[in-house]
């Protein structure tokens, strides 16, 4: 009987041990997430800081990616590969959020940008935008819009920007 008891105190202790871990790291997310409008640089170091080998499950790696990138573009940090962000895509699309899923193909799009490859760009965007449009995210279809508008922009079609620049407009009224 005393040894099936510290074989039952040990798997409870470790359980515990194990899912205090996982909430740990999930509240990091979650604490670098509401961090990230208003301060991104804060949110970018909690994120720096967290180690990846600690996640639970593929959902806690994709929120990571997500976050990692987002947090990299809202500090102007120009990004040159686009596998993190890929991981996060595949998980949402998989998953079908229709908000991350908006979010992830919106941070794809803001890679591509920093790759200087404007059509990827684009379509991430575009795809983006009809995932924004679903959620009712403005700020976020806002956002896009102003992207798009940039690409239309700098590949010399001055007409298509001005009317996604409009669309941008009639998202801030």
């Amino acid at each position: 009987m005393g040894k099936t008891k510290a074989i039952i105190l040990f798997l409870v202790a470790f359980l515990l041990l194990a899912c205090t871990a996982r909430q740990s790291n999930n509240k990091q997310l979650i604490w670098a997430d509401s961090l990230m409008r208003s301060l991104p640089d804060s949110a970018l170091s909690v994120l720096q800081n967290i180690s990846t080998q600690e996640f639970a499950s593929p959902a806690d790696s994709a929120y990571y990616a997500l976050l990692l990138t987002q947090a990299r573009d809202k500090n102007y940090v120009v990004q040159v590969d686009d596998s993190l962000i890929r991981y996060a895509v595949a998980h949402y699309d998989k998953v079908g959020d229709a908000k991350m899923r908006a979010s992830a193909h919106y941070y794809w799009g803001c890679v591509y940008r920093d790759m200087n490859r404007q059509a990827e760009a684009l379509r991430e965007y575009l795809i983006a935008a009809s995932l924004t449009k679903e959620t009712v995210e403005k700020r976020q279809l806002g956002l896009i819009y102003n992207n798009i508008g940039y690409i239309y922009y700098i590949q010399n079609f001055k007409e298509k920007a001005d009317s996604v620049y409009q669309l941008m407009e009639d998202i801030a009224q």
